[in-house]
């Protein structure tokens, strides 16, 4: 079987990098397999965050047009997919995606399960279910307007039109933009900052973020109040670490 999904956990990371380079990384059924396998073994484990990237020149240039012609993704296999995503999306960590490239249809649907996208100044954003007469299955419809606005998604979603990097992070959709060759070393200084804090902390703070979205702005501050949950065993001994480099 071909790794078109590859994993490495290193120092409190877990790398997934798509690695269909020659396709740019469009997304098959196998990738979703893959994709769920790994996840198994990340909620099995101890990390400090999750980062998806694609491997060559793209990140994603969205489905597989071959799967989809030939009939292979639909019904179950399609709820299978969203599925997964789903499952990206709710990981208990943080998860950093890290675009260069194309960034279409399928693949922005993945992107939009990271809670952090950085791209590349070279990154092309883009939806085109249209214009292949297709209707989001994974997510799109709703992640995407939750990220830009609704008026946003509509214009993306209605025109299939095509947003660099840097309009991409003006509009919301990828929180930091910077030039290729400055990718690497901006997602390495990114999670470096994550690693630092506590993960109970940020963990539990994805989980009330996620508890607490579409309330009420009352209704959320009541839920903060009442189900946080507040110090942590190593706030003392990091205030005291603090207090010592002073």
């Amino acid at each position: 079987m071909n790794d078109l999904v590859l994993c490495e956990l290193s120092e409190g990371i877990c790398t997934l990098t798509l690695n269909r380079p020659e396709k740019l990384n469009a997304l098959s059924v196998e990738s979703f397999r893959q994709i769920a396998a790994h996840l198994d073994r990340v909620e099995m484990r101890d990390l400090g965050c999750v980062v998806l990237k694609g491997a060559g020149r793209s990140f994603c240039a969205g489905h597989d047009l071959d799967d989809l012609a030939s009939g292979a993704e639909a019904g179950a296999v399609e709820r299978f997919e969203a599925g997964v995503i789903e499952r990206l999306a709710n990981l208990p960590l943080p998860v950093i995606a890290v675009v260069q490239g194309h960034c279409y249809t399928g693949g922005l649907e993945l992107v939009l399960a990271a809670d952090i996208i950085i791209a590349s100044t070279d990154a092309r954003f883009a939806d085109t279910h249209a214009k292949w007469d297709l209707v989001p299955v994974w997510g799109l419809t709703q992640r995407l307007q939750r990220r830009v606005g609704r008026s946003k998604a509509m214009e993306m979603m209605f025109a299939s039109r095509t947003y660099s990097g840097e309009e991409a992070r003006e509009v919301g959709l990828a929180n930091i933009c910077v030039p290729p060759d400055r990718l690497e070393t901006e997602t390495s200084r990114f999670c470096g900052d994550i690693l630092a804090n506590s993960s109970r902390s940020t963990r539990a703070m994805k989980k009330m973020l996620a508890d607490t979205d579409g309330l009420p702005l009352a209704a959320g501050l009541a839920w903060e109040l009442y189900h946080s949950e507040g110090h942590g065993p190593a706030m003392q001994a990091r205030i005291t670490a603090a207090r010592e480099q002073r």
